[in-house]
């Protein structure tokens, strides 16, 4: 009967060890890159900051970046925060990763990142919204105009997470 159980045990731990670690890079071109590798083996840059000591973790002073949290965002807050970090950073990337991309094939999401990279140079004045009715990434026009413009992304809920719909 032990022999049995522990058999059982070990067959319902297989499938978890054998399951693989998805990489979340960027490549030499600038182009988000999901890999079962690691980001170097490749030539690109891994998006995940080199794991911080525990005793630093804590400290005012530790290096503010993206973290494993924050590339699936658990509520608005956390979209809300990643798109502040993109404009702050004027990072398209960092907007992209908070994107769900399916259906969008290569063409559409390159274009959209392209998009991304014009709308993250202007100035970010706020960010708007909800879940159910999606988030404005409201900026200043050129020159600090007086108009303002509105980026509209939806917002959907997939895999426990919150991701943005690249904007309309």
């Amino acid at each position: 009967m032990k022999r049995a159980l522990v058999l059982l045990l070990l067959l319902i731990a297989l499938p978890a060890a054998a399951q693989t670690t998805i990489h979340r890079c960027v490549g030499t071109d600038g182009r988000p890159v999901f890999t079962d590798r690691q980001c170097t083996s490749i030539g690109a840059t891994s998006l995940m900051p080199p794991a911080l000591p525990a005793t630093s973790s804590s400290s005012p002073d530790a290096p503010a970046g993206p973290s494993t949290g924050l590339l699936c965002a658990k509520d608005v807050a956390g979209l809300r925060e990643g798109i502040a970090q993109a404009f702050a950073n004027r990072d398209a990337n960092r907007i992209g990763g908070l994107i769900l991309w399916n259906g969008y094939g290569s063409g559409g999401a390159v274009e959209n990142i392209r998009n991304m990279e014009t709308l993250v140079h202007q100035p970010l004045l706020a960010v708007e919204g909800n879940e159910a009715g999606g988030l404005d990434a409201v900026t200043s026009g050129p020159g600090n105009e007086a108009a303002t413009r509105r980026a509209h992304f939806s917002v959907v809920r997939d895999s426990g997470c919150l991701w943005l719909r690249p904007p309309a």
